[in-house]
């Protein structure tokens, strides 16, 4: 590894197939009334939008809440909106104004973390690839993703399946 602090990182990727048509799964990652209904790490969080504008160069503000109460504000930065096949978009923990704060748990996590969503119809089925990747991250907040990667399926894992439970209820 070198000191490039623009060197890039091997994303992180997970597949899911999901028995719904592509234009309803492109709607749960698109509109705020499905995002916020399915988008947590896991069972009994609560999803809060403070603000939102989900375009190209548009932004959100979210607040989950963990059953214990702690808190945590994400702020997520649209890049490129392409119907129904594709979203890019960078997040990072924030304060409750989306000003950037070091991830409470990991503060030598990256602060910006790029997420790809490709969607594509296979076999009658929705094929999701979330490609997720930090970006312009120094040696240390490299080392922070590589360290946590055998556990980058469970939090977002745990995403996809509360979207295969809510699409299933639509």
């Amino acid at each position: 590894m070198n000191d490039d602090a623009s060197q890039t990182v091997e994303p992180t990727v997970l597949t899911r197939d999901y028995d719904a048509p592509l234009q309803m799964v492109f709607d749960a990652w698109t509109k705020p009334e499905h995002l916020q209904r399915w988008q947590v790490p896991f069972k009994g969080f609560q999803f809060e939008f403070a603000h939102v504008d989900i375009r190209p160069g548009g932004s959100s503000l979210h607040k989950m809440t963990a059953p214990n109460g702690f808190e945590m504000w994400l702020k997520t930065e649209y890049v490129s909106i392409t119907p129904p096949d594709e979203l890019v978009f960078i997040q990072y923990t924030s304060d409750a104004q989306g000003a950037f704060v070091p991830n409470p748990q990991m503060p030598d996590w990256p602060r910006d973390m790029q997420t790809t969503i490709r969607l594509e119809k296979v076999d009658g089925m929705t094929r999701l690839h979330l490609i997720w990747q930090p970006i312009n991250s120094t040696p240390a907040q490299i080392l922070a993703f590589e360290a946590s990667r055998p556990e980058h399926g469970k939090g977002w894992g745990a995403g996809l399946e509360q979207l295969a439970a809510y699409l299933q209820g639509q």
